[in-house]
């Protein structure tokens, strides 16, 4: 028997980083904690919440990078749907019969979370992992060029309109963004010697890409935030290249940031890889619609301390913290339990024959 192949921790401590970043982003912009009234508390609370798209972007570039290499496995997209449903229905279940006010559409859409953009990264990864049988077959035996061919028309409506507009074109939803960022990884993973993976794993170039870019957004935000600027033109190219998907400052951030850690040695270290293993749970859990509200401003009480960025920074590593001890008690004792059950495995090994029924044959 083979030895159980061990994970490398770089990109895994990349996957907690983005989870921190996240959660910033959902605490300053859901909260009411973030204060923009002078420059030093605008600066703070925009870097504080800088990177959640980013973040997104370099989560699909991680699972991209191992996936387009890998055959599909049914247990990928249903172990994330069971995840996402066992979080939903008990959380807003236990809201209202804790007193919350949870509406009747609160409660339709946790017997159905992937059928809204209310968990919309969860939903659009969902999408991802269903497509990828797909999206094989159309990179098998796709020549170079062709595939380069494929990803510039795909940039125009996906990456040069929202870049040169600050607004999304006539492709507007964000799964599209998706699968551009699996053909792209696709791309740079089987000809590693393009211009693009050659820039970026030089050291100094992804480390002013990918901490640079969103530097020089941050200040930007955080001066026209402070003169109360954000009706203005400026303010919207700012806002667009902080949260758009497409625009190319936020995508080459990404990449940058993944080529830069996927260059570290860090070996593989157990508690990191448990960490990250914990990161697609915490974020569910924390952006549960019955729940955010209670969790910024019931349990942390974050309007309470407006304009406290020590607080602010402990609010986010307290709810990672929590996050990740729930998930791991949740994996733990439900969800190993039910993927190791008869029906689940039924149930992939099904999904699995028809799967390979679309494989790409040589």
């Amino acid at each position: 028997m083979s030895a159980k192949t061990t994970r490398a921790s770089n990109l895994e401590l990349l996957r907690i980083l983005c989870m921190l970043l996240i959660i910033g982003d959902h605490l300053t912009g859901q909260g009411g904690i973030a204060d923009y009234s002078t420059l030093p508390s605008s600066f703070a609370f925009s870097l504080i919440g800088c990177g959640s798209r980013i973040a997104c972007s370099v989560f699909v570039c991680i699972g991209c990078w191992f996936l387009c290499e890998q055959p599909f496995r049914t247990r990928r997209p249903l172990s994330l749907w069971l995840s996402l449903w066992l979080y939903t229905v008990p959380v807003t279940v236990l809201c209202a019969l804790g007193g919350l006010d949870v509406s009747f559409g609160a409660l339709r859409w946790a017997l159905f979370p992937a059928s809204t953009r209310q968990l919309w990264f969860i939903s659009d990864y969902l999408t991802l992992l269903v497509c990828m049988p797909l999206l094989a077959r159309i990179l098998h035996g796709l020549p170079r060029g062709a595939h380069r061919g494929l990803l510039l028309a795909l940039a125009l409506p996906l990456i040069a309109y929202p870049t040169l507009f600050a607004e999304d074109g006539a492709v507007s939803d964000l799964v599209w963004m998706f699968l551009y960022e699996y053909l792209l990884v696709a791309y740079l993973r089987r000809y590693p010697d393009n211009r693009l993976s050659v820039l970026l794993r030089r050291r100094a170039a992804a480390l002013a890409l990918g901490l640079g870019l969103p530097l020089l957004n941050t200040a930007a935000r955080a001066w026209l935030e402070w003169q109360g600027l954000t009706g203005s033109k400026a303010f919207q190219y700012v806002a667009y290249y902080r949260t758009g998907l497409g625009a190319l400052p936020n995508l080459l951030a990404a990449l940058a940031l993944f080529f830069l850690f996927q260059g570290l040695d860090l070996g593989c270290r157990r508690w990191i890889n448990a960490l990250a293993g914990t990161t697609l749970g915490v974020y569910i859990l924390h952006q549960i619609p019955a729940f955010r509200d209670f969790l910024w401003n019931g349990v942390f009480q974050a309007q309470a301390h407006r304009g406290s960025v020590p607080y602010a920074l402990f609010v986010v590593a307290a709810v990672f913290a929590a996050g990740a001890l729930i998930d791991s008690a949740r994996t733990a004792l439900v969800m190993r339990p039910l993927e190791n059950s008869r029906w689940f495995r039924a149930l992939c090994e099904k999904g699995d024959a028809l799967a390979a029924r679309l494989a790409p044959r040589d």
